[in-house]
C-alpha cells in the first residue's frame, strides 16, 4: 500500500539524516567510538519519539466504547444489520 512506501522513503531519508548527524564517513574502514554510540542512539531514539508521538495523538482521539456504539447504531440504521 501507499502507506508502507510512505514509511520505507521516511525510513531511508531518516538513515541518511542519521549517518550525516553522527559523523559517519564512508571513507573509513572503522568508524570512531563515538559515531558508533551516536548512530545506536539515534536510531533507538528516533522509534521511541515516534511512537509516543502515535500514543499520545491515540489517546487523544475522541473514540471510547460510548462513540463506537453510537457509530455502530448510525451504520447499522443506514444499511441494516453489521
Amino acid at each position: 500500500s501507499w502507506i508502507s512506501k510512505v514509511g520505507m522513503s521516511l525510513g531511508a531519508g531518516a538513515a541518511g539524516f542519521v549517518l550525516d548527524a553522527t559523523g559517519f564517513d564512508a571513507k573509513l574502514a572503522v568508524q570512531s567510538p563515538d559515531t558508533i554510540l551516536l548512530i545506536r542512539v539515534m536510531l533507538a531514539s528516533i522509534p521511541v519519539v515516534g511512537l509516543s508521538l502515535a500514543l499520545v495523538i491515540l489517546l487523544r482521539y475522541p473514540l471510547g466504547v460510548e462513540r463506537v456504539h453510537a457509530i455502530r447504531r448510525e451504520l447499522e440504521a443506514r444499511r441494516g444489520a453489521v
